[in-house]
């Protein structure tokens, strides 16, 4: 019995990890992408990422530690930069980690508490808060890297990846599904829906408001000085927790940024300019915080955001129709897991995680 063909909308991360995932499997598998390969108008582009097995939920940990493994294969396939372990650390009040190092134990997670100058001796280009948390198998992903091998080993088991193909509808017939193009119509027994911010257009799925945050990249002091992944839980001038700042090497600088916010664009457009008052924001906190970089070698970047940061994703299968979206924020880290949780909702060897359907969604608006 032949496996089904399968049309992926949308070859970002997740898409591209479907399909990579689908083709090796056997499927024949199709890539419909609406811009180039590689582009930056979405959230899977750039040089860095935070990969972690941090969280305050057991549930996102454990998925997490099943994820990780397969940033190392993934990486043992290829003399690029896919992933670098680097350690990472969390670090803000006590009563703010908490619940993090609770789920790490509960998990029987390596981890490890520090004061903080004993974290400033190990990595003297933070200033670090009342607790220091760190967790030794974090590290950075590198998202243009990631998926030029997913496009080519997708390529290599048979998909045909199809760019600048926008898709303006998706319908299911009695016979499989239908996928209108610009160029056309194409038809396959499966559609995977990995679409991002435009997922919510072509399926019935709850809205995804796009959010454009700007982190921005900072020279480092010492160029040979090395670096965790770093994420500061903070709290205001009122006690309550507010955004969190987090910090990655990469390969143009220490990336800094703050999670969450932004400004709401549309998609399509993607051409709202940097935000003056957010860029004052983040040098005055490296200034305070991250004495290993130059505040005035500022360079800001854009990201597209979709969702809420901190939401849960939506990795469902209804009929002949599997979605995944609302990854902007936390993610990139699962990619090559996604990828074969997807394949998996394909070949019906499998059902949805309760929390990633788009019922369970709905019942949380």
């Amino acid at each position: 019995m032949s496996l089904p063909s399968v049309l992926v909308v949308g070859a970002g991360a997740m898409g591209s990890s479907a399909a990579h995932e689908l083709a090796r499997r056997g499927h024949a598998v199709t890539v419909l992408e609406q811009h180039d390969l590689l582009h930056a108008r979405g959230s899977s582009h750039g040089s860095s990422r935070i990969v972690r097995l941090v969280y305050d939920d057991r549930f996102y940990v454990r998925l997490a530690m099943r994820a990780r493994p397969l940033w190392d294969r993934l990486q043992d396939g290829t003399d690029l930069e896919v992933f670098r372990r680097t350690g990472s650390v969390d670090h803000g009040p006590r009563w703010l980690l908490e619940p993090f190092v609770a789920a790490l134990e509960a998990e029987d997670v390596a981890h490890e508490l520090l004061t903080p100058s004993d974290a400033a001796r190990r990595w003297p280009g933070l200033r670090f808060d009342d607790t220091v948390l760190f967790q030794p198998d974090g590290g950075v992903a590198h998202p243009d890297n990631t998926l030029s091998i997913l496009q080519r080993g997708a390529a290599e088991h048979g998909a045909e990846l199809r760019p600048r193909t926008r898709v303006t509808a998706v319908e299911e017939t009695a016979g499989g599904m239908r996928v209108v193009t610009g160029d056309g119509v194409l038809n396959a027994d499966h559609v995977v829906l990995a679409a991002g911010v435009w997922s919510h257009r072509l399926a019935d799925l709850p809205d995804d408001v796009a959010t454009q945050v700007q982190p921005a990249h900072f020279a480092a002091v010492d160029p040979r000085a090395t670096w965790p992944t770093f994420i500061h839980r903070r709290v205001g001038a009122d006690g309550r927790a507010v955004p969190e700042a987090y910090g990655l090497p990469s390969p143009h600088g220490i990336k800094v940024g703050f999670h969450g916010g932004g400004v709401v664009v549309d998609p399509d457009r993607h051409d709202v300019p940097v935000v003056a008052a957010e860029i004052d924001d983040l040098r005055a906190y490296v200034t305070d915080w991250v004495p290993g970089v130059v505040p005035s070698s500022l360079a800001a970047g854009t990201c597209l955001y979709g969702g809420l940061a901190e939401d849960d994703f939506v990795i469902d299968r209804i009929g002949r129709l599997t979605v995944a979206t609302g990854f902007s924020g936390h993610g990139f880290k699962f990619v090559p897991l996604v990828g074969a949780m997807i394949a998996d909702l394909v070949a019906g060897t499998t059902t949805p995680e309760h929390r990633f359907t788009v019922s369970a969604h709905r019942d949380n608006l």
